[in-house]
């Protein structure tokens, strides 16, 4: 996740009027942080990058699942299950898009000569490409997105407004029942 995202998320739940006042609590963080702790491996080695993305992606659905009463986190969910099948189906990292990625301002020469410990050059041979890094996005920092990632981004952004104490229900919004979700 970029931290530019959780800095535009919190920007819009201040301007909302929102402010923490409690920070919510996580079931089996513990999850969460092996999850942050094998990926910074991954960029370490990555020799073994997908392998440990994918045991990665694992403890991040076991962190999700203990949480899935939020609804911000069903939203990371949906995102991570969608990059999860790609990743996997792609020995371990997610094909993207050399035309999109182009577009970047960085050299792609890792992902090209296949030293990049998190993704591949999307081909005809690639899984699931619907699913891979296709999507230029330009703003507020420039980078190839998938569809997950899109997900991830709205959950980030949900999860946000709630430790801000200004939540958005998506359920709510498409009942008509108003924005915000009441406290």
């Amino acid at each position: 996740m970029s931290i530019d995202i959780i800095l535009l998320s919190f920007l819009i739940a201040f301007l909302r009027g929102g402010r923490i006042r409690e920070i919510p609590r996580f079931n089996r963080l513990y999850f969460l942080l092996a999850s942050i702790l094998l990926q910074v491996c991954s960029a370490l080695m990555p020799r073994l990058g997908g392998i440990l993305v994918s045991i990665a992606y694992v403890f991040t659905l076991l962190f999700f699942f203990s949480n899935r009463e939020h609804e911000d986190i069903r939203v990371f969910m949906i995102g991570w299950f969608l990059n999860a099948i790609t990743i996997w189906s792609n020995s371990g990292k997610m094909p993207i898009d050399l035309e999109q990625a182009k577009k970047l301002p960085y050299s792609l020469e890792p992902i090209v000569n296949g030293t990049d410990f998190k993704h591949t050059v999307l081909t005809e041979d690639s899984n699931l490409p619907f699913l891979a890094d296709i999507v230029y996005m330009p703003f507020p920092i420039e980078r190839v997105i998938s569809i997950g990632d899109i997900f991830i981004m709205l959950g980030a952004f949900l999860l946000v407004q709630r430790i801000m104490n200004k939540p958005i229900s998506l359920i709510q919004l498409r009942e008509g029942k108003g924005y915000a979700a009441k406290n």
